[in-house]
């Protein structure tokens, strides 16, 4: 991520904390609901996907701690930031990628709100292709089409077709 005040569309997985060193009064008016006045014009978020609280509530685990746990951000990502994040004063505001539900805007934080940094949450790795015997039969082939299901025999219908004609005619003898 080089701009942390532009997010994509496509982004997943980030969480951007902000702090401000309004006092308590202060505080109180800001919520969830109007954090995106405090964030730029025109912007939309899902207040779901935002917290807000003061840093006294996280004394005894730490914001980084909370970042690591709850959003799953790496340990290692916030080794040099752990200290910093764990000693913030203030209203902390979390904003989850998730909170922009899928459209792009640009961040203008406005005075008094405090960018503090974006975290990402580690990417998954990518899909791997299972290698697909050449004897195995009924499973997918590995351009992902379902492989043709065969028996020693050839095909199965005109068993299947026998076998429904003999129950037919089981039946008819029992009822006559």
């Amino acid at each position: 991520m080089t701009d942390p005040f532009t997010v994509k569309a496509s982004e997943r997985g980030v969480v951007r904390v902000f702090t401000t060193d309004v006092d308590a009064e202060g505080s109180a008016a800001i919520t969830p609901e109007n954090v995106h006045k405090l964030l730029g014009d025109e912007l939309t978020l899902d207040v779901s996907r935002v917290e807000v609280f003061p840093s006294t509530v996280l004394e005894a685990m730490g914001l980084s701690a909370y970042l690591q746990e709850g959003y799953g951000i790496p340990k290692e990502d916030l080794s040099g930031q752990a200290a910093a994040l764990d000693a913030m004063k203030g209203l902390v505001i979390l904003v989850a990628s998730s909170a922009f539900q899928g459209q792009s805007a640009t961040l203008d934080p406005k005075p008094g709100l405090r960018f503090v940094g974006a975290f990402a949450e580690p990417s998954a790795a990518p899909p791997t292709t299972m290698a697909v015997p050449e004897t195995s039969e009924g499973t997918l082939s590995p351009q992902g089409q379902s492989a043709p299901l065969h028996t020693k025999s050839g095909n199965t219908w005109p068993l299947a077709l026998l076998a429904l004609l003999v129950a037919a005619g089981l039946v008819l003898f029992l009822v006559l």
